[in-house]
């Protein structure tokens, strides 16, 4: 069985390999999980900020327990992109990931992008996800494919972003609108895409998606559809309803022919032998057992990537 060894980070790195954000509110039942999959990262420096918006649960008391370790504020903010903005302020990374506070980690995966960016010279690099339940046990893999901006205009953000790095100099200043709440991640793709920055999709499951009722992509997307709306139309959709439809249409139709073309499908069905299974690796043996499974079932690889012996 290979060990997890947890590196003890200094709170501030002079300069970090990568500066995984996390935006926090009210999930300290969740974000020792998310704190604990970013130690166990290996292989390179990782700075982790988290910026809580104040949170009135146990999560300043979680924060404090990593306190030498964890890079963290908590003081009020107008929202998860204002709050990424903030911790972007305060990272030292040349590469940033982005970890909502209910997500984590999967064992070599920051390792694995940042590889795969660094030989490529790409600006944005992702991977795959996992959809796991309230209490971390998989419930289904998520598979992109290889970058097609026309899919991102048009079907929308299939990139996850717990599965993904960009480059620091990509980035700029205050790269997220504060006035955006749910599908912020969608304008930052678009943004980069219109500053030519180079996206490229790597096969490894990155980041664990965690499927609970008080998340925000829970909320009926009748709640969110106006943003949507906005965010399409600054992006070059049309602003006819009947023209969004037939454009989503299109996309939609070319995301499932690059799904089936790219294999996605193939891991995707191969996944659900693993349904149930914890992928909770920095708690437990088992857990770790059952990531390496995975991954061996998945991609037909033996072991994480840069994993200590």
């Amino acid at each position: 069985m290979w060990k997890i060894s947890i590196p003890r980070s200094e709170r501030n790195l002079d300069v970090a390999d990568v500066s995984v954000l996390t935006a926090s509110l009210n999930y300290g039942r969740f974000i020792e999980d998310a704190i604990l999959s970013v130690l166990g990262q290996t292989g390179l420096s990782v700075q982790h900020v988290v910026q809580d918006g104040g949170s009135l649960d146990e999560t300043v008391k979680v924060l404090t327990s990593f306190e030498d370790r964890v890079d963290w504020s908590s003081g009020s903010d107008s929202g998860q992109s204002d709050a990424l903005n903030e911790a972007l302020s305060r990272a030292t990374g040349r590469w940033i990931a982005w970890l909502n506070a209910d997500e984590f980690y999967l064992p070599g995966a920051l390792a694995s992008l940042v590889e795969t960016g660094e030989q490529s010279g790409a600006d944005v690099v992702y991977g795959e996800s996992v959809f796991v339940d309230e209490v971390g046990r998989i419930e289904r893999l998520l598979a992109p494919y290889r970058f097609s901006p026309r899919v991102l205009r048009t079907y929308g953000p299939y990139i996850s972003s717990c599965s993904a790095i960009i480059r620091r100099s990509a980035l700029g200043e205050d790269p997220w609108d504060v006035g955006i709440h749910r599908v912020m991640d969608w304008d930052l793709y678009m943004t980069l895409l219109l500053r030519r920055a180079n996206f490229l999709h790597t096969l490894y499951p990155v980041g664990a998606f965690r499927l609970h009722p008080a998340q925000v992509t829970a909320t009926s997307w009748e709640h969110w559809e106006q943003e949507d709306e906005l965010v399409g139309i600054r992006h070059g959709r049309s602003a006819d309803s009947s023209e969004r439809w037939k454009s989503f249409k299109r996309g939609r139709m070319l995301h499932r022919g690059h799904k089936l073309l790219g294999g996605s499908y193939v891991r995707e069905v191969r996944a659900r032998a693993f349904r149930g299974k914890d992928l909770c690796w920095f708690r437990s043996e088992s857990a770790q057992a059952n990531f390496v499974e995975f991954l061996e079932g998945c991609y037909g690889r033996s072991q994480p990537a840069r994993l200590a012996g």
